[in-house]
């Protein structure tokens, strides 16, 4: 009778009932409630029923906060929001999670983060399609309004320079509170990373901690670009820029600058065309650098003579993965297989 009655007439089970007469009811209540009494149930019983009726593919509940009532509601918000952009309040609140793919960039996304109080982490892929015939308007509005957001990924999306620069240039991302930003696999070059630079690196006040840039167009003008931010920089810990183009003269400018640098733990410089420079800066750095907080070093797929790969093995201050040369073999072998988890 409580389960029937329980939409209409609800309240917390946690609260006014013993443990076992509430896992009892958590089993009967029906599942079309799971939304609009959300508020009153808490239970991971009911919602691990709720989930399981989803029969979604490849959902984990690590990806959730291992919650199932988050999962609930986050495996399902992007294809309500496909028929409106308006959540319930039952649904909105349990929101941490958006992921939107295909994503058009007249998508309203600050009218959907102003109803999300809690949300936290933003992943976006925009509809190649459409993604380079019209403006980001909406999303450094949404980066405002999500006051708690510390994760935003904007990966596969055709970004450009001047995507960039809307986002992130003259103070229109207002939001300070970013820890982890991942760009990877756009058309960004280093006229769009001086943006992102300026915008999260250059100030003491900085936060942000990881930066994915992995497959864009970064030429050795970013290497300089970046490194002189880094020399200064104290809270990037993770930085990834495999598969740009900084070449021997970027890599060397890059490193040369990390010489001071006692914050940053995980670099990955694979697939850049690194030589000598780079070896010798590399070299002299981890020789050099007392204070240096290198846990690891990605530098696989870069023509590295058989010199430069003995010198750099002789450092033993960090992890260093230096494998893959010059040679189609090598880079065949090695291309993509960091162990560490960039």
């Amino acid at each position: 009778k409580l389960a029937t009655s329980f939409e209409s007439l609800p309240f917390a089970p946690e609260e006014k009932l013993k443990v076992p007469a509430a896992r009892a009811l958590f089993n009967e209540l029906p599942l079309s409630c799971a939304s609009s009494v959300s508020s009153f149930i808490h239970s991971e019983v009911f919602y691990e029923r709720a989930c399981s009726s989803l029969a979604v593919l490849g959902c984990r509940k690590q990806e959730h906060g291992l919650s199932f009532k988050r999962m609930y509601f986050e495996v399902q918000v992007e294809d309500l929001l496909q028929h409106s952009i308006t959540l319930p309040r039952g649904i909105a609140e349990n929101i941490f999670t958006l992921k939107l793919s295909a994503c058009s960039r007249e998508f309203p996304l600050d009218i959907v983060c102003s109803q999300l109080p809690n949300l936290n982490t933003l992943h976006i892929r925009y509809d190649l399609a459409t993604s380079s015939h019209s403006s980001l308007e909406s999303l450094p509005r949404a980066l405002s309004i999500a006051s708690n957001l510390v994760s935003l990924t904007l990966q596969d999306s055709n970004l450009t320079d001047n995507d960039v620069a809307t986002m992130f240039d003259n103070g229109k991302c207002k939001n300070g509170t970013i820890l982890n930003l991942d760009l990877s696999h756009n058309n960004i070059t280093s006229t769009g990373l001086a943006v992102i630079v300026e915008a999260f690196l250059a100030s003491p006040e900085s936060v942000l901690c990881s930066l994915e840039l992995m497959g864009n167009k970064i030429d050795s003008e970013g290497g300089s670009v970046l490194g002189k931010s880094l020399a200064t920089n104290e809270s990037l810990l993770t930085l990834n820029l495999r598969l740009n183009d900084l070449g021997d003269r970027g890599g060397s400018a890059l490193l040369d600058c990390l010489w001071n640098n006692a914050t940053m733990r995980y670099l990955n410089l694979s697939g850049n065309n690194l030589a000598s420079s780079s070896a010798n800066s590399l070299v002299k750095m981890l020789k050099s650098n007392d204070s240096l907080s290198l846990e690891a070093v990605i530098i696989t797929s870069n023509p590295f003579s058989e010199e430069d790969e003995e010198a750099i093995k002789s450092c033993d201050r960090c992890f260093l993965d230096v494998r893959g040369g010059s040679s189609p073999e090598r880079q065949e072998m090695f291309l993509g297989k960091s162990l560490m988890p960039f």
